[in-house]
C-alpha cells in the first residue's frame, strides 16, 4: 500500500510543480516566450511543420542510440532527450501564455500571471484527457510546442502581413 501512496504523491507532485516551472520559465525567459507565444498565435501550421521533423530526429536519436553499448554514444542519447524537454517546455511555457491570453476575456478580472497559470493549468489538464488527450492533443500540440520554441531561439520572426504593413505606413 505505501507503493500506491508513494507513485500517487509522486504524480501529484508533478502535477502541481508544472504549472509553476512554466511561469517561472515565462518570468525568467519573457522575450523567448513571447516569440513562442508570437509564433503559435500567427503560424501554427509552419510551427507544426519545422516541429515535426525535428521531433522525429529527437526521438530517432535518442532511441537508436540509449540501447548502445559505448557510453560516449548512450550519453548523447541522453543529451538530446534533454534537449527535446528543454524545448518542449519553452514551447509550452509559450503555449501556456496563449492560453492565458485568451482566456483574459472570459475571466474575472485578475492580474497577467493568475490567467498565464490558468493557461497553465488549462493546458496540463487537456493533455492528461484519457485516449484524446494522450494520443491526439498532446503529441500533436508537443509538436507544435517544439517547433515554436526552436523559430523563438533562433529569433525567427513570422513575416508581417501586407494588409499590417499598409496599415504601419498609413499611421505614419
Amino acid at each position: 500500500m505505501a507503493d500506491v501512496y508513494t507513485v500517487l504523491f509522486v504524480l501529484l507532485g508533478m502535477l502541481l510543480s508544472l504549472p509553476a516551472l512554466l511561469v517561472g520559465i515565462n518570468l525568467l525567459f519573457p522575450n523567448v516566450t513571447k516569440r513562442v507565444h508570437t509564433r503559435l498565435k500567427e503560424t501554427p501550421g509552419k510551427s507544426f511543420g519545422l516541429g515535426l521533423p525535428l521531433t522525429a530526429v529527437i526521438l530517432f536519436w535518442t532511441l537508436s542510440t540509449i540501447e548502445a553499448n559505448a557510453g560516449i554514444i548512450k550519453a548523447s542519447g541522453f543529451i538530446m532527450a534533454g534537449f527535446g524537454m528543454a524545448l518542449g517546455t519553452i514551447g509550452a511555457a509559450g503555449m501556456a501564455r496563449l492560453l492565458g491570453e485568451r482566456i483574459t476575456p472570459i475571466a474575472k478580472e485578475t492580474s497577467a500571471i493568475t490567467n498565464f497559470l490558468r493557461g497553465a493549468v488549462v493546458y496540463e489538464l487537456s493533455c492528461l484527457f484519457p485516449l484524446v488527450g494522450w494520443f491526439v492533443f498532446a503529441p500533436f500540440v508537443g509538436i507544435t510546442v517544439l517547433g515554436a520554441a526552436v523559430f523563438s531561439i533562433l529569433r525567427w520572426r513570422p513575416k508581417v502581413a501586407v494588409s499590417e504593413q499598409i496599415s504601419v505606413v498609413g499611421n505614419l
